[in-house]
Formats: C-alpha cells, sequence, structure tokens
C-alpha cells in the first residue's frame, strides 16, 4: 500500500512538468516578400563589324572619330519575390526566389553625329550603306536568386543592418530591338540588322555582395534597403556590351510567416 502511495506521489509531483514539457514549442521565424531594384554595370561596348564611319553634323566624314558612341553601361531594373528562412538566433537568413529582370543596353552616334553608317551589302566595285541614329537592344531574363544574410545585431532591435552574398541564375525569355533610321525609308532593313546583332546567351550567372539596413523587429514587417555590386560570373548578358562590376539599389518588404511547432521533452 505503501508502495503505491509514493508512486501515485511521484505522478502529482512529475506530471504538471511533463504536461508542460508537452506544451513547449519552438518558434520558426520564415518570411515571404516582395523586392524591386535596379543597377548599373560599366562595360565595354561590342561594335559590331558592319559599323563604319559616322556622319558629322558639320558636314564631312568623321573617320578618325567614327565609331559610335554608347552610354557604356548596362541597366538591369528587376522585381521578385522571395522567402527567406533564419537559424542561429535568428541572424544568418537563407533565402530564394523569382526575379524577372530586364537588361537594358545600347549605342548610337558619337557627340555631334547624326548618324553612323552601317554597311549593309557590297561588290567589288559599289558598297551599300545604311544610316542608323541608334540601336538598343532589351533582354529580357527569368532568375532564381539565392542569398545568405548575416545580421550584424544581436538580439531583436526594430534598426539592424546586414551583410548578405547572393548568386542569381538567370534565363532569357525574350529579346527585343530598337532601331532608329535617319532615314526612314530604310526601316525594311530592320530585319537584317537584327540578324547581325545577333542574341546573347540563353543562361548567365551574377554574383552580388550586398550591405543593408533592416527595419522592423521579429515578429513585425521588415522594411529592407540595400546597395548591391552585381558582378557577371559567366554567360552573355547582352550583343553590345561587355559589363564590368556594377551598382545599384535594391527596395524590399517581407512579411512574417511566424509559426510554432510543438516539441516533447522530458527532464527524466
Amino acid at each position: 500500500m505503501k508502495k503505491w502511495k509514493t508512486v501515485i506521489c511521484c505522478g502529482l509531483i512529475f506530471s504538471p512538468l511533463l504536461m508542460q514539457a508537452q506544451e513547449e514549442k519552438v518558434k520558426i521565424n520564415d518570411r515571404i516578400g516582395v523586392e524591386f531594384g535596379y543597377n548599373n554595370s560599366g562595360g565595354e561596348i561590342i561594335v559590331p563589324d558592319r559599323v563604319r564611319a559616322s556622319y558629322s553634323v558639320y558636314g564631312y566624314n568623321d573617320f578618325y572619330n567614327g565609331y559610335p558612341g554608347s552610354d557604356q553601361g548596362l541597366d538591369n531594373l528587376y522585381g521578385g519575390i522571395r522567402y527567406e528562412t533564419f537559424f542561429y538566433d535568428n541572424r544568418i537568413g537563407v533565402s530564394a526566389g523569382l526575379r524577372f529582370s530586364k537588361f537594358s543596353s545600347g549605342m548610337s552616334a558619337g557627340v555631334n553625329q547624326q548618324y553612323f553608317l552601317w554597311l549593309s551589302s557590297q561588290s567589288e566595285t559599289t558598297a551599300n550603306y545604311l544610316t542608323i541614329r541608334n540601336i538598343k537592344q532589351n533582354n529580357y531574363y527569368l532568375g532564381i536568386p539565392l542569398e545568405f544574410r548575416f545580421l550584424m545585431r544581436k538580439h531583436d532591435p526594430f534598426f539592424n543592418h546586414y551583410l548578405k552574398l547572393g548568386v542569381a541564375v538567370n534565363c532569357r525569355l525574350l529579346t527585343s530591338n530598337s532601331i532608329a533610321f535617319f532615314d526612314p525609308a530604310m526601316t525594311k532593313y530592320t530585319g537584317s540588322v537584327e540578324e547581325v546583332i545577333g542574341k546573347p546567351g540563353l543562361f548567365n550567372t551574377f554574383i552580388y555582395p550586398t550591405y543593408g539596413i533592416r527595419l522592423g523587429k521579429m515578429d513585425d514587417i521588415w522594411f529592407n534597403l540595400e546597395y548591391t555590386f552585381p558582378i557577371l560570373l559567366g554567360g552573355k548578358v547582352h550583343s553590345l556590351i561587355n559589363p564590368y562590376a556594377g551598382v545599384g539599389v535594391q527596395l524590399s518588404v517581407q512579411i512574417p510567416l511566424n509559426k510554432k511547432i510543438s516539441f516533447k521533452h522530458s527532464s527524466l
């Protein structure tokens, strides 16, 4: 009888602890968000071999400075969605998502020049040229970004800053060209010029170190301002320019998907 009393007493003492242990939960801090950004990369213009001298507004063929000018920059405007989860006391984040990007650049006649000449056809005795003011190309990509973020401040402050390293693999969906002829009657040759310009590769890869600022506590909506430094790792992203490293800015908003999961833990 004494043994049963001992068992019952132990059960009464430890059962609340066991019940409490079964109710213990851990918070999983996941987030989903939208992002919009812009960056510009300097680069080297790719001059097609059909390009010849430009015609100066002063009325002479400028063979010395005859090659077309360019903004020598690659513009990238993008937007996307991203899912992120955190580890190590919510200081390390890993995210992935989908991103739609537009890469734009072009070439034009030089300063004080009305157009540049484009060799259309030639024979042993004659050559036919087109007069072009500028050529612009837009390339549209669907990409998958993978990012790793490290928050600099511990605990859960409203203001935090972080370092991030991202890699994006892009697949080209569409290419469009805009060709402005000096003589509108030459518009019928648009197709032949586009054939020479061609299209960039189907895939390219960028890496982008990032410094960012976060506003918002862990259980709140986050507003992120980031400064990105994209570098082309592989592939050809545009037909008219080879980009170098660039700089840009990105804005994003993230909504918390905080959820709790129960786990059993026995202290016995």
